[in-house]
């Protein structure tokens, strides 16, 4: 009889349990970095507030926001309409200066009052919320603004240019 012979593993054998080892830790390693959906302080800029708030405290809040938008249901839908006559304006044939101010001005105007119903309720209900639920409110109402917050700067940026340009325009005199 012949002496038997130590079995190896084939090399493709060996190369794709190591590739499969590789693949499992990179997708684990995705998981166990990413940051959990309720861990708001690690979702970046513009993410909702990082305040610890009871399941309750959190529903007041809910129900504030929910009722001040209910109650302003009617204006937002007026201020929608304002906005596509500003579009329908801004498109019609022949141009008409006159007709695209009106429905800016109309737009504004709805934007005003849609603004006004929802933050005045939403002030009458401020008062059945605790300081942290204050809080929370706070900071989803300044989200937005800290979202736009670049853009803005852009958007003023751009403003200041405009106003020099037309300071510096054929009619200033200047070269």
């Amino acid at each position: 009889m012949s002496d038997p012979k130590a079995r190896r593993f084939p090399f493709w054998l060996t190369l794709s349990l190591l590739g499969n080892l590789v693949l499992v830790g990179l997708v684990a390693g995705i998981f166990l970095n990413a940051p959990a959906k309720s861990d708001w302080s690690r979702a970046g800029p513009g993410a909702p507030a990082a305040i610890e708030l009871s399941d309750g405290d959190r529903a007041g809040v809910r129900r504030l926001m929910r009722s001040s938008f209910e109650a302003g249901r009617e204006a937002l839908v007026i201020r929608r309409v304002a906005e596509r006559n500003l579009a329908d304006a801004f498109r019609a044939e022949p141009y008409d200066e006159a007709g695209i101010r009106q429905a800016l001005a109309a737009l504004r105007e709805a934007d005003r009052i849609a603004r006004n119903k929802v933050a005045d309720q939403m002030i009458d209900g401020l008062d059945e919320l605790n300081p942290d639920q204050r809080a929370m409110v706070a900071k989803i109402m300044s989200g937005n603004m800290e979202r736009r917050g670049r853009a803005g700067e852009h958007l003023e940026k751009f403003r200041e240019r405009r106003m020099e340009r037309r300071e510096d325009g054929p009619d200033s005199g200047n070269p």
